[in-house]
């Protein structure tokens, strides 16, 4: 885990031992702090992507990125000779119907203080989970719409049963951007997506068992909110760039 993140920890742990403290109970203090935690982390862990062991690597137009998953939220990046290693956090609530993992990168901390790793980059931006749709073309727009995101230099590929990949770095700021999405369809991993090249992204495990996740069992709740966040989202950015729903 990263040092701001323990630092982090450690004055909630603090400040909850103080509280406590005053009211004579130093147990429920550790309780409500670690059932907290666990909670988090489960209702993540059912919506990740990849499990621990598993490499994906994508290619486009002569640019490539290697994600390996260690363990619990440990993934490392791989792009033009360069690595860089990302602890990321479990979301603490659906996130444009997403409930994964994700790494925002300190904000506190301007680019020009850290240390230029490799190519002018050294930290990451990246997220990972699972995105529910009702149908296939309401899917397909979804991509479209995440390859105009990744902009002129970023790259986006994605296979036909749902598994999609954007990066892009971003010098000026020191960062990596890196997206790994699963695409699930009513609970399924779909069969035919619009531009889907398979050849593209290569999927492999070092560890006995299945690389990829299944879709999470979720809601209609949740697949309704998502249609329903992602359109209101996407009628306030046509509105400034008119880009258009198909």
């Amino acid at each position: 885990m990263k040092l701001v993140n323990w630092f982090v920890i450690l004055l909630a742990v603090a400040s909850l031992i103080s509280i406590m403290a005053f009211a004579g109970d130093y147990g429920r203090c550790f309780t409500a702090l670690l059932f907290t935690t666990n909670i988090s982390y489960a209702h993540a862990a059912t919506e990740l992507v990849m499990y621990e062991g598993t490499r994906i690597e994508a290619n486009k137009d002569g640019s490539a990125i290697k994600i390996v998953a260690g363990s619990g939220f440990d993934r490392d990046y791989e792009f033009n000779g360069c690595k860089l290693k990302s602890d990321m956090n479990a979301r603490g609530g659906r996130w444009y119907g997403s409930l994964g993992i994700y790494d925002p990168v300190e904000k506190f901390l301007p680019s020009f203080f850290l240390p230029k790793e490799c190519n002018g980059v050294s930290r990451t931006v990246v997220q990972e989970g699972q995105i529910h749709f009702d149908d296939v073309p309401f899917a397909n727009e979804w991509i479209r719409r995440q390859q105009k995101a990744a902009g002129s230099t970023g790259k986006t590929v994605w296979t036909s049963n749902g598994l999609l990949i954007s990066w892009n770095t971003v010098p000026n700021r020191a960062q990596l951007n890196v997206d790994v999405w699963l695409i699930c369809v009513n609970g399924q991993h779909p069969t035919k997506l619009e531009g889907a090249t398979d050849i593209a992204v290569k999927v492999w495990t070092n560890k006995p068992g299945r690389a990829i996740h299944d879709c999470a069992i979720v809601g209609k709740d949740v697949i309704d909110q998502t249609r329903s966040q992602l359109v209101e989202d996407w009628k306030l950015w046509d509105g400034r760039f008119g880009s258009g729903i198909r």
